[in-house]
């Protein structure tokens, strides 16, 4: 049975053990969390809310993520992924589950030397372009805080919740209703999952990058070229980043390769208190409370110009930096589990569509570009990134310098005009956006909620072109495209998900 049990933030929030506090509400202890949200639907009476399940819970995630476990598979050509985020990482454990003993090969590093190399990037050294929070294992999710809320809907999200849970995420990941597992623990599971593919036979390559393909006689691939060698192969999963600006320069030289310009967005991030949006939405500071995290916001409206509307939001967190050339600026936002952090960031995000310049299929990764090194040369040349208060962009001024919210970016930031950065249709739209969503959530649009400039990253400028049954691309057999990077995900979950598919799709192939 199915049923609400339900506590005030004062009865659980510093609870020293809450599964303790829930099954003495329920009266039992053999129950399941199905999911726990916060109802702030009235400011005066906030709740805590589990949704519990007394029967236990039957469903088979193994079975759905691995439908042909026990049959005969052609193993004479081992398939590759290129790229290791989370597409090609889940890809990559479904194909060694099978037994398929997949190459692997990702143009970053490992996840303990990325750490290093995105740290040391923070405190002012020189961008590496092959390691960074954009390149290595773990893909750019990996920095952002390890969202898994998606709109995806898939029996397919309580498998990958397991996985992440049997590598070190929390368990709440599998009931929470804006699950995130923190950089701080994805770091882990990442690692996990690599190490449990590599014992079931499976090779990953770090620092090799993909230069190219080739095609027999009848149009399939027939090897994969890298940066060190060619990997004679059949399959290829192409689980590219959504930053892989090279792999979609050689896909779209290649004469007949179905790769196309695909809408994506533009904005900066807008940083607040935490502790005013905390009490904003919930009418106190989720400081207080051990058990209770930092409020979370979705917001989207529509101006006199364009939609404009939040993405990624990170409560108590900070504005990274996520340029993966030199040169350019580009943000970002992530938190660690706790969400503690002294603000809460997210990205105003405009949508564009490439079309709008130009009928080449890279015309959205040339203006990503061109913005990217226009914010660099804002900011100084020098790394610091452009930054404005919301008060200068309503009034048409610059140079104001922050006060009561200091920007978290680093290496540090610079005082400029957005105007002189972003065409005025993106402009007026964010201007006019965050006054309307003061109205939703008070104080957003307060006078020194600082804007960081450029977000340019949140999605892919390309799709490679796929059939819709296949999962492979329309102009090379054996080719799957794949996740986000590829035009078919937006997110970590989604992403996991796209990659299971196309593994699916491989594996089904190869079936004896």
């Amino acid at each position: 049975m199915m049923r609400d049990i339900v506590f005030s933030p004062e009865k659980i929030g510093n609870a020293g053990n809450e599964l303790k506090e829930i099954s003495r509400a329920a009266g039992r202890s053999d129950f399941r969390i199905v999911k726990k949200f916060i109802d702030a639907r009235h400011r005066n009476d906030i709740k805590i809310v589990y949704r519990i399940d007394d029967e236990p819970l039957n469903e088979d995630t193994e079975a759905l993520a691995l439908p042909y476990k026990g049959r005969k598979f052609d193993k004479t050509k081992r398939p590759v992924i290129v790229g290791f985020g989370p597409a090609g990482m889940f890809a990559g454990l479904i194909l060694a589950s099978y037994g398929l003993e997949p190459v692997i090969i990702e143009k970053g590093r490992n996840v303990s030397r990325r750490t290093e190399d995105v740290e040391g990037y923070k405190n002012g050294l020189p961008l590496d372009p092959s390691s960074n929070i954009q390149f290595g294992e773990g893909g750019a999710g990996t920095f952002s805080d390890g969202k898994l809320y998606t709109g995806v809907s898939s029996g397919l999200k309580a498998y990958i919740g397991n996985i992440m849970t049997a590598f070190g995420a929390p368990a709440d990941i599998l009931y929470d209703s804006h699950p995130h597992v923190g950089t701080d623990n994805l770091i882990n599971v990442v690692r996990g999952i690599r190490e449990k593919i590599e014992s079931l036979g499976g090779t990953v390559c770090f620092e090799e990058e993909m230069t190219g393909f080739t095609t027999g006689d009848d149009g399939s691939v027939s090897s994969v070229i890298t940066s060190k060698r060619e990997i004679e192969t059949d399959k290829v999963i192409l689980a590219p980043g959504n930053s892989s600006r090279d792999l979609f320069s050689y896909l779209s030289s290649r004469k007949g390769f179905a790769i196309e310009s695909k809408p994506f967005s533009i904005g900066v991030r807008i940083e607040h208190k935490r502790k005013d949006i905390d009490i904003a939405m919930y009418g106190f500071d989720t400081a207080l409370y051990r058990n209770i995290c930092a409020a979370n916001y979705k917001l989207s409206v529509d101006t006199s110009n364009r939609k404009l509307y939040t993405f990624c939001m990170c409560p108590g967190g900070e504005v990274v930096p996520s340029a993966s050339i030199p040169g350019t600026i580009v943000t970002n936002g992530m938190s660690y589990r706790a969400r503690d952090n002294e603000n809460s960031n997210s990205a105003l995000l405009v949508p564009f569509d490439p079309k709008e310049i130009s009928d080449d299929p890279l015309a959205g990764m040339r203006y990503q570009t061109e913005l990217e090194t226009k914010a660099y040369e804002l900011g100084g040349s020098n790394g610091l990134a452009p930054y404005c208060i919301f008060d200068d962009l309503k009034n048409g001024r610059s140079g104001s310098s922050y006060s009561r919210i200091k920007p978290t970016y680093r290496p540090g930031v610079c005082a400029a005009d957005l105007r002189d950065l972003l065409p005025s249709v993106f402009t007026d739209t964010i201007r006019e956006g965050i006054d309307i969503m003061g109205r939703k959530i008070k104080g957003f649009n307060c006078p020194d909620a600082v804007l960081t400039f450029v977000e340019t990253r949140s999605s892919s400028p390309v799709r490679i072109v796929r059939d819709k049954e296949t999962y492979e691309s329309v102009s090379v057999k054996g080719l799957y495209p794949s996740g986000e990077g590829a035009g078919y995900a937006g997110g970590i979950m989604s992403s996991a998900i796209d990659g299971i598919k196309c593994a699916h799709s491989v594996a089904q192939s190869m079936i004896l």
